[in-house]
């Protein structure tokens, strides 16, 4: 069984808020949790901080003074960690309630 996931956004949000034309293509990062028991609460929370760090590279943080981009950060990060945890429940659907208890 595959132990990774792929935390993928589409950066759609972020490209109109940003208007940068390098932003508007897939971002891709690979979140491996091969090492981690999902049926413990341990491990679920430690696969929340993965997927969480993910997000946040593959929304990239802007500077803070910047509330337009804030806005799209948080929202491109919502939407990357819901994909990750989507594709969490299809591989492991037997693990989903240490999750749910974390997430």
């Amino acid at each position: 069984m595959r132990k990774s996931i792929v935390t993928v956004l589409a950066a759609l949000a972020t490209s109109a808020a940003l208007a940068t034309p390098a932003l508007a293509a897939e971002t891709e990062v690979v979140v491996t949790y091969s090492d981690l028991d999902l049926t413990d609460a341990a491990g679920a929370a430690k696969l929340e901080q993965r997927i969480d760090s993910a997000a946040e590279q593959v929304c990239g943080k802007p500077d803070i003074r910047d509330i337009k981009g804030m806005v799209a950060f948080e929202t491109c990060k919502t939407d990357a960690k819901s994909s990750a945890l989507e594709q969490v429940s299809v591989l492991e659907p037997y693990q989903s309630m240490a999750l749910a208890s974390v997430f």
